[in-house]
């Protein structure tokens, strides 16, 4: 039906001095809005009601952590960090973790069963994976990516109790997800057991324990961190009994998990500064090595250290024209620092000759000698 501009009504809107105020008032509406969003309250049933569920052994639990175990066992059996990093998108470890965070506060022992079972089989399962993957893979030699998480020091308890305390803020939070923050957690768990798993294949004890240990670590670190952000955000009751909520009462029910965190503080400050000391003594030695070394066209390539009962070997290759004579090596070793255990630093030189190839139009001085006079500049 056509329209019949004399008939159908108008509406003409005209901008007015007023509309500015009206544009003002609508957006200091829509802040109030965000602001009443933002400071919702923390439903505490429904947070119980959704921890409990995750630290259920349901079979998306095993299914998904089998599935991150494989992808992470590869990555680093094919030494690749970012399929390691891709295992946290299946990882699903935090549940049974935070189940036993709010089981302690909230004074339910049939919960921390139930997320102790969930944990100590996933744990178990992930484990037996590793070895598996460690035995059918048994001629790849151990990669840096596996190494890298035998040496577990006080650093590593500071990310697991960062990492704890953001899975705890995700998951009373109104507006987070805790899928991010808890595939990220997930990630500290599964890589360093199934690299525990790898090495027991491989029969290496004390690096496998020490993969496990740092396992070991993250768990109790995330678990006391999460404890402590439910406390404090007034999850401190269980469904019958009250309970106080000062830090005494939080320190007894947390007691087992604190007495362990602080015997893995201590081990592991004392391996952080073992580590420390290694390094500065390494460097030490590259440095005196590349000092003496490093002259005559010749270049230091490598430099290996190799532990013995009574001495420490310092094998170094050298590429260049002119080999080192056994007084320069002697001179090198009475100037080689110590090693941590105050026995003493031997260097042994492997030289690698370098020819130099020219052209048959090269220049009348060949380059070599300009080398050799130092007229060439290197860069």
């Amino acid at each position: 039906m056509p329209i019949e501009k004399d008939k159908d009504p108008t509406i003409i809107v005209e901008d007015t001095p007023d509309q500015e105020k009206y544009e003002i008032l609508k957006e200091k509406l829509r802040y109030k809005q965000a602001l009443r969003e933002n400071s919702k309250k923390i439903d505490h049933k429904q947070v119980r009601l959704n921890i409990q569920a995750n630290a259920l052994p349901s079979k998306t639990f095993f299914i998904m952590n089998a599935l991150a175990a494989i992808i992470a066992g590869y990555g680093l059996l094919t030494n690749s960090s970012a399929v390691v990093i891709g295992a946290m998108l299946v990882a699903m470890m935090l549940g049974p973790i935070s189940g036993i965070a709010l089981s302690l506060i909230d004074n339910r022992w049939i919960l921390f069963r139930t997320a102790l079972t969930t944990l100590s089989l996933g744990i178990l399962m992930i484990y037996a994976i590793g070895i598996i993957l460690g035995l059918m893979n048994i001629d790849i030699p151990i990669t840096h990516e596996i190494l890298s998480r035998t040496q577990p020091t006080i650093m590593d308890l500071m990310i697991a109790l960062a990492g704890g305390a953001a899975g705890a803020f995700a998951s009373v939070s109104p507006r987070l997800s805790v899928a991010v923050v808890g595939v990220a957690v997930a990630t500290a768990l599964v890589p360093p057991l199934v690299a525990s798993g790898i090495l027991f294949a491989h029969m290496e004890w004390r690096n496998a324990a020490n993969a496990f240990i740092l396992a070991a670590t993250n768990i109790i670190a995330i678990q006391v961190s999460s404890s402590l952000v439910l406390w404090v955000a007034g999850f401190r009751r269980g469904s019958d009994i009250e309970v106080k909520s000062n830090v005494i009462e939080f320190i007894k029910r947390n007691a087992i998990s604190l007495i362990f965190l602080l015997i893995l503080t201590i081990y592991l400050s004392l391996n952080f500064m073992h580590m420390l000391r290694q390094q500065l003594y390494e460097t030490s030695i590259k440095t005196e090595v590349e000092t003496l070394l490093n002259k005559n066209n010749n270049i230091v390539d490598t430099i290996q250290f190799e532990k013995h009962n009574d001495f420490t070997l310092i094998r170094i290759v050298v590429r260049g024209d002119t080999p080192p004579n056994a007084v320069e090596v002697g001179k090198l070793n009475d100037s080689l620092a110590d090693d941590l255990k105050g026995k003493p630093s031997v260097a042994q030189v492997r030289f690698i000759v370098t020819e130099i190839i020219e052209a048959p139009n090269s220049p009348t001085i060949s380059i070599q000698e300009r080398e050799e006079a130092g007229v060439i500049t290197t860069y």
